[in-house]
Parts: C-alpha cells; sequence; structure tokens
C-alpha cells in the first residue's frame, strides 16, 4: 500500500491479509490526521529504499511462509540424493565395466606402486610373494603426477595425504607387476593382498608387523598400493601400465557428466547462444539442436546446429531450441577445484526464460536421451549427385570398345582367310560336322560377348620370317 504523500512510500504490506490490510490502513489514517496537527512526525522513504527490517521478519515467520520454506528444503534435498545416488551408480558401472573388459587379458596379473622411499627394499617385497605362488612379472619407475594422486587418493584413503599426494606426485615410484606361477590358484588379488598387506590375518597378530605393508610405512605415508578389489585393479593397470593395457584394448570412453534439458523458443536462438559459448559456459554446453514444436515426450529434430537452421526458408513460430547443459562433473573428486561449478542452470540462461528446464539431472538425462540420442554428433554424410556427364562419357567409352571389337573380329577373319583357315566347316568337330562353334551360336548373347573380348584382348600371332 502506498498513500499519496508527496509521492514517499510510508508503510508496506506483504501479501493477501484483509484483516491486516484494514488494520494497517486505519491506523495510516489516524497517523495522517496526527501528523496534520503536527503532533507527529511521519517517517517518509523513497520508493526505491528498502522497508524497515522489522517488516521482513513478520512475514517470514508467518505459518505459511515456514510450511512452504520447510516443503521447498525437503524437495531440495530429495533432488540431491537422487542425483548423487544417479552419479554413484554410473560411475559403478563404468568401473564394472572396464574391470570385465581388463578381465578378459589381464586376469591372472595384478599391480602395485612401491613408493618412492620403499623402493630400496624390493627384494623384501619378492621374498613376501614368493610363498604365496607369486613371480614378480614386471617392473618399471614411474611418476603418477597430480591427476595420478587424485585417482589412488579416490582408490585408497591412505593415498590422498598430503604426505603421499606429494611424494608420488612429484618423485618416481616403482611399477610392479605380479603374476601367478603356473600351477597355482586362487584369486591373484587375494593372494598379493596376503602376501603384502596380510588380510588373511587378525589385526591384533604379530605377523602383520612383519610384512612389507606395516615395515615399509614411513611418517603414516603407506610402502606401498595393492589394488583391494577388481575395480581397483582395473584403475591401477590403466595408472601404472597404459602402453601395456592400451596395445590390446581400447582406452576406456569418457564419462558422461549429470546434464539437464532447457528448452527456449527458437526465435531467442542468438541470445541463448551468445550466453551458452561464453568462456565460463561453454565447457558445460554439450549439445544444442532445433526442433519442430515443445514436444518433450517425441521430440522433432529440424536441424543440429545455427547455421543449418538460418538457412531455413520458411521458419515457425513453435520452433524451438534446446540446450544439452551439464550440471555437474562425472567424476568430481577427480577435478580441480577450479573445474567445479554449481551444480543447477546457470542463472544467465534461466534470466531469458525457458519454457522448460529439466526437474533434475536423472530426468534430463531422460529427456536428453530422447532429444540427442547415441550418436547425435556424428557428422552426417553427403549425398553424393549423380554426374551425368561422366555417364555420357561411360556409354561413349562403351560405344568406342564395341567397335574397336568389331574392327578386332573383322581383322581376325581377314588374317584366317589369308594363312588359308575356312570358316565353321574348318573347324573340328563330331561325326555330325557338330562342333565348337555350333556349341557357341547356340549359347547367349553373353557367351558371344565374352569371346569377342577374349579375342579382342589377345596378342597378335607371331608373323613368320
Amino acid at each position: 500500500m502506498v498513500p499519496p504523500t508527496s509521492g514517499q512510500l510510508i508503510n508496506v504490506v506483504f501479501g493477501a491479509d484483509a484483516p491486516r490490510i484494514v488494520k494497517t490502513i486505519e491506523q495510516e489514517l489516524k497517523n495522517e490526521e496526527l501528523a496534520k496537527k503536527g503532533e507527529l512526525e511521519r517517517i517518509k522513504r523513497a520508493p526505491h529504499e528498502l522497508t524497515p527490517p522489522e517488516q521482513l521478519p513478520e512475514v517470514l515467520h508467518s505459518p505459511l511462509f515456514q510450511e512452504i520454506a520447510t516443503r521447498q528444503a525437503k524437495l531440495e534435498e530429495e533432488r540431491k540424493i537422487k542425483e548423487q545416488a544417479a552419479v554413484e551408480a554410473a560411475r559403478f558401472d563404468r568401473r564394472e565395466a572396464r574391470a570385465q573388459r581388463l578381465e578378459t587379458h589381464f586376469a591372472d596379473i595384478c599391480p602395485a606402486l612401491l613408493m618412492p622411499h620403499a623402493q630400496k627394499n624390493l627384494r623384501k617385497i619378492t621374498d613376501s610373494i614368493e610363498p604365496f605362488g607369486l613371480i614378480l612379472a614386471d617392473k618399471c619407475p614411474i611418476v603418477v603426477g597430480k591427476e595420478g594422486a587424485r585417482i589412488l587418493a579416490v582408490e585408497d584413503p591412505e593415498m590422498g595425504t598430503t604426505a603421499a599426494a606429494a611424494a608420488i606426485a612429484e618423485r618416481p615410484s616403482l611399477a610392479l607387476l605380479f603374476k601367478k606361477v603356473p600351477d597355482k590358484e586362487g584369486d591373484i588379488i587375494e593372494l598379493t593382498r596376503q602376501a603384502l598387506c596380510g588380510d588373511h590375518l587378525d589385526e591384533n597378530d604379530e605377523a602383520r608387523k612383519k610384512l612389507p605393508s606395516t615395515e615399509l610405512r614411513a611418517d603414516d605415508v603407506p610402502g606401498i598400493f595393492v589394488p583391494a578389489d577388481r575395480h581397483q585393479r582395473a584403475a591401477a593397470l590403466d595408472l601404472l601400465f597404459p602402453k601395456m593395457v592400451g596395445s590390446i584394448i581400447e582406452p576406456p570412453p569418457a564419462p558422461e557428466p549429470p546434464h539437464i534439458a532447457i528448452m527456449f523458443g527458437a526465435w531467442q536462438r542468438r541470445a541463448v547462444l551468445s550466453i551458452a559459448t561464453q568462456p565460463n559456459l561453454v565447457s558445460r554446453l554439450m549439445h544444442y539442436g532445433f526442433f519442430a514444436d515443445t514436444n518433450i515426450e517425441e521430440p522433432t529434430l529440424v536441424c543440429k546446429n545455427i547455421d543449418q537452421y538460418e538457412l531455413r526458408p520458411d521458419k515457425d513460430y513453435c520452433e524451438t531450441i534446446v540446450l544439452m547443459i551439464a550440471v555437474g562433473l562425472a567424476e568430481p573428486l577427480l577435478a580441480d577445484p577450479e573445474q567445479l561449478f554449481p551444480a543447477e542452470a546457470p542463472e544467465d540462461l534461466v534470466a531469458l526464460g525457458p519454457l522448460h528446464i529439466s526437474e533434475d539431472a536423472v530426468k534430463g538425462s531422460e529427456e536428453c536421451a530422447r532429444f540427442f540420442p547415441l550418436g547425435y554428433s556424428v557428422p552426417e554424410r553427403k549425398a553424393k549427385l549423380k554426374n551425368k556427364k561422366k555417364k555420357k562419357r561411360r556409354n561413349k567409352e562403351e560405344n568406342t570398345d564395341s567397335t574397336e571389337r568389331t574392327l578386332s573380329q573383322e581383322n581376325a577373319e581377314e588374317a584366317n582367310e589369308e594363312n588359308g583357315v575356312e570358316g565353321e566347316e574348318g573347324v573340328e568337330g563330331d561325326e555330325n560336322g557338330e562342333g565348337e562353334d555350333e556349341e557357341i551360336g547356340n549359347g547367349d548373347d553373353d557367351s558371344d560377348e565374352q569371346l569377342a573380348v577374349d579375342k579382342a584382348t589377345s596378342p597378335l600371332p607371331s608373323t613368320p620370317h
């Protein structure tokens, strides 16, 4: 409510609360009478100034507002839990698929990483694995770097300490490859863990103190990293022996980050793409395309880029542009802190007033699968136009070949007459005079053509000297 008092704001009422509005009006009328008598000095504010701080808490603490806020917070928490579960499920599926792929060729080997400070104790490692039917098949120095340190930190929390990460990121470690002897049975990972880490022993067993995993530890930095399961073994093989793995198996595909679909009217295409291609957002734009309407369940693709869309002579007002936007990272634990961004739709795009935004990343994945199916980014093959000139030239060449074959036949017959060779009667045949020529004459046209070709391409008879 803004009473006309020299264009100044005197009070504000939030919401459609009729009793409060009536009460406020009555109070302001009384204040106006007192102000005219000089008994009250009215506080005046410009329209652009904020209202008193006391006014807002009263609204925020109303039962209706609190109920709405609680419900929204609950929905937001459920959305985060749902998206986190989807990310973890996708990561498990990727790790399982990679583990199965590597097991087809590397089921009987197990990698390990000997830390820089423990390399001089390699003999202790070989002595420990020998009773368990294992041998050291290969070893090579390696500096895993910062990215490799993050990978190992995700696989084993002990490798994620500051001291351990700094050691393997900057100093050379020793990559080891263990293998079972031919007659040894059992899982290679379990055997390696028993030999080096004592997984088969109790925690208080004195024999654990003599194992390499205990003896080689220094200042809370483990002396050796050994995979604990199939997933860790696959990750360690890709990290420590990339050349060996890459020579047999293709590298894993890049994981797809969680994403949503954002739809705008096609008439907003320039503003939308101008924002989406900004340096801070271009890495989050995964795909985009133009569609016939706002149908999300069965979208109809019009074209895949703005250049194709601008060439369209007729543009419909109901056509839309849909963006596939990442709202997170596929492997956030492996990313640099600078690469992280809010797990929500970009504010600049939301400010343009989209027609549709996916509810969450799970729903967005389903919608984007319909808008941008598998193979969407594969370039389209252009249809080859038929070259009429080439066809005419081909016909001309066929006519030329036919003429040459006819001339060759005539030359051959003239040569036979000069040498005293007669036609059909001079050819040897059976008792009835039916020979090879008759069989050829009774054959189809293809036989005649093949014979003519043979005559035309056969070498000329040698001329006697």
